[in-house]
């Protein structure tokens, strides 16, 4: 061992270290307590958006969503301060919960379908959220069963099959596409489910 080590060397050079992580924790700390409030925000009005969408208002649903699209835009800029924090499950999770109301807004106004980039999410958090909008599709298929609209309910079937049939050709791992699988195993149970119970209703009229 070096006998002419110098110990106030050392403590000034880790203090330095230290301290420019403890400034970059702090700020790190700051945005993800604005993100984690932003994420709420996200979740909420996504949640506003699609329950708009069940009761058939859809201006509602359009107002809702451009304050939503305003919300994720600041939910992005905390995001993308810090590389540890975009890369952090929150993100694509809150993105998920955006692209489904928004597909799903999209979906039943007949207007184009948007992609990840237009939307400025990631790839996995689009096709988590395209995977959740088969089980609101399956919502608006009873709901119109309900009422006796049937080729209502068959369209939205068929919008559950398009879903269905384009994701379960992504054959990666989960690693890649992590939950994409599990959504596509819920996806076609929900579709089998709908198919039979449609079929049992039109046996009834």
């Amino acid at each position: 061992m070096q006998a002419n080590i110098d110990v106030d060397a050392i403590r000034k050079r880790l203090r330095e270290v230290v301290g420019e992580i403890d400034r970059l924790l702090s700020f790190r700390e700051k945005e993800r307590d604005a993100m984690i409030k932003k994420s709420r925000d996200v979740i909420r009005l996504s949640g506003w958006i699609i329950n708009a969408i069940h009761r058939g208002s859809l201006d509602e649903a359009r107002q809702y969503l451009e304050e939503l699209e305003k919300t994720v835009k600041e939910f992005l800029a905390h995001a993308k301060s810090d590389d540890y924090l975009f890369h952090s499950g929150l993100v694509d999770s809150t993105l998920a919960e955006y692209v489904e109301a928004v597909i799903l807004y999209r979906l039943v106004t007949g207007k184009e379908l948007p992609g990840p980039s237009e939307l400025g999410v990631t790839e996995i958090a689009y096709l988590q959220g395209l995977g959740d909008v088969v089980g609101e599709l399956r919502r608006l298929a009873l709901d119109f069963m309900r009422v006796n609209k049937l080729e209502e309910a068959e369209l939205m079937l068929e919008l559950m099959e398009v879903i269905y049939n384009e994701l379960r050709g992504l054959e990666y791992p989960d690693a890649l596409i992590p939950g994409i699988r599990r959504k596509v195993d819920v996806a076609r149970r929900l579709i089998d489910d709908t198919k039979a119970l449609l079929i049992e209703v039109k046996g009834g009229y």
